[in-house]
């Protein structure tokens, strides 16, 4: 008996041994492609610092190779995305952000573009609505128009061929 628990103990062990490889080349597996959709979504999140408005992800200067490469490592290492971010930024400053943060001048920018938006569309409404009141009233010269054209066959009828 003592050999059947024996054998029954190895065979756990084998199969959990099993099972627990298994699981781990699917999670090596499974976190590359994970690691470089974190990379390329990072890429998009930046901008050259050479370039006026070009990001990361297809500008094809060796500066932002080697950001690309920087970015693939320290995530290798464990860093995560915001700490990738915070790099850039410090040694670049804001510029390489693709996105302004809505915090002090750049929330003031926020709201005049909000504004001005608005203010255009009320302006643009206002005036489709006076024009339409104005071509309201237009329809009443077409009953005009009609009755000219009545005294003008009128008079045709009066007068003589040549």
């Amino acid at each position: 008996m003592s050999a059947r628990i024996f054998l029954g103990f190895v065979s756990v062990v084998v199969l959990g041994l099993g099972v627990g490889l298994i699981a781990g080349t699917s999670t090596v597996s499974a976190q590359v492609p994970a690691t470089e959709a974190q990379a390329q979504a990072i890429e998009r999140q930046l901008l050259c610092p050479l370039c006026t408005n070009e990001r990361l992800d297809v500008c094809p200067l060796e500066i932002c190779k080697d950001m690309k490469r920087i970015i693939r490592e320290r995530l290798a290492a464990g860093s995560t995305p915001d700490d990738i971010l915070l790099y850039f930024k410090t040694r670049y400053g804001e510029k390489v952000l693709a996105e302004l943060p809505a915090t002090g001048f750049n929330l003031w920018l926020y709201g005049w573009i909000g504004l001005s938006v608005l203010a255009v569309g009320s302006v643009g409404g206002w005036f489709l609505v006076r024009l339409q009141r104005r071509a309201a009233p237009a329809a009443a010269p077409s009953r005009i128009a009609h009755e000219d054209d009545d005294w003008l066959d009128e008079q045709i009828a009066e007068t003589p061929p040549r």
